[in-house]
């Protein structure tokens, strides 16, 4: 009887270990994600260059400085990715973006080409996110934004 109290004792407490390290695990990714600044939650932009920024909060955690960007016409998620679909053509797009100069935490992408049919010269809705590949990579993997979505009008 006294064993099986232990058991259930030590249970107990490796399942409470347990659970606070991995939600601060959880809340240590949550303040490392990068954040979606502009344009915000379903901005109407005029369509030519379209200006992406995010917010990265320790850009020292960033492998390589390299911030992802994925901007689709589709809201196709998996894994917690926005996902490009095979045949969008030019409404989809993948980037780098590159740092603002002068700003340690803010990265920017503008797609430079300007043509009839691509993404940004094309009224419509369109999703965008941004991701990191952490250097601590291994407890969290890809650290990536929500996904928002904003139009291009004519």
């Amino acid at each position: 009887m006294l064993n099986s109290r232990r058991r259930l004792a030590v249970a107990v407490v490796v399942g409470l270990v347990c659970a606070l390290g991995f939600s601060g695990a959880a809340l240590a990714a949550g303040s490392l994600a990068p954040q979606l600044r502009s344009p915000g939650a379903n901005t109407a932009v005029h369509e030519g260059h379209v200006k992406l920024v995010v917010y990265v909060p320790d850009p020292a955690n960033v492998i390589d400085g390299n911030v992802f960007l994925t901007v689709s016409d589709k809201r196709a998620i998996k894994k917690g990715l926005l996902q490009t679909p095979k045949h969008c053509g030019f409404h989809c797009w993948i980037a780098t973006m590159k740092r603002v100069p002068h700003s340690a935490h803010l990265y920017y992408s503008v797609d430079k080409f300007h043509f009839p049919g691509n993404w940004q010269d094309t009224p419509g809705r369109y999703y965008w996110q941004a991701f990191y590949y952490p250097k601590n990579g291994v407890v969290f993997g890809v650290l990536a934004t929500g996904i928002k979505s904003f139009r291009i009008v004519p």
